[in-house]
């Protein structure tokens, strides 16, 4: 995160999630949902179980950007553009919810982050969360950033 204000000016909230990271390393706070900014900015901090990758579907959100950020440990996000996405396995957007669930594409980009990288993700970002980057992998904690657009 040391060279994430690069990013300010793609919205304003980023500077604001920017400052709770900050503020969550210098004194951790327990997993939960934390708003920062009604209805604009909140952030799910979590320590996740990681999984293979044939077991997790894609996912993407119309609503909001995910920033995705490495607390403790070591995860893999699989990336790829949505429009390469296979069918809907499942969606809540019907529901009121903002995502939905894909077959995975033919081609994917896998990023392996570590403590203290992050992930940008847009609409058009279609991802794979969660993801075990090696057979011994630890759970790894990381703050989720979901930015309304």
């Amino acid at each position: 995160m040391a060279d994430f204000n690069r990013y300010y000016s793609i919205d304003p909230s980023f500077e604001a999630a920017h400052k709770f990271y900050n503020e969550f390393v210098a004194e951790p706070k327990e997993s939960g949902e934390y708003v920062i900014i009604p209805d604009k900015l909140k952030a799910i901090v979590a320590t996740n179980e990681l999984e293979g990758a044939d077991i997790k579907n894609f996912e993407a959100h119309r609503a909001y950007a995910d920033i995705q950020v490495i607390v403790k440990g070591t995860e893999r996000i699989d990336w790829a553009d949505l429009d390469t996405c296979g069918a809907v396995v499942s969606e809540e957007y019907s529901k009121g919810g903002d995502i939905a669930f894909y077959e995975d594409p033919e081609f994917v980009s896998e990023v392996t982050l570590y403590e203290g990288g992050f992930m940008v993700m847009f609409p058009e970002d279609a991802h794979k969360p969660c993801v075990k980057p090696c057979e011994n992998a630890a759970p790894a904690t990381k703050i989720v950033f979901k930015v309304k657009l």
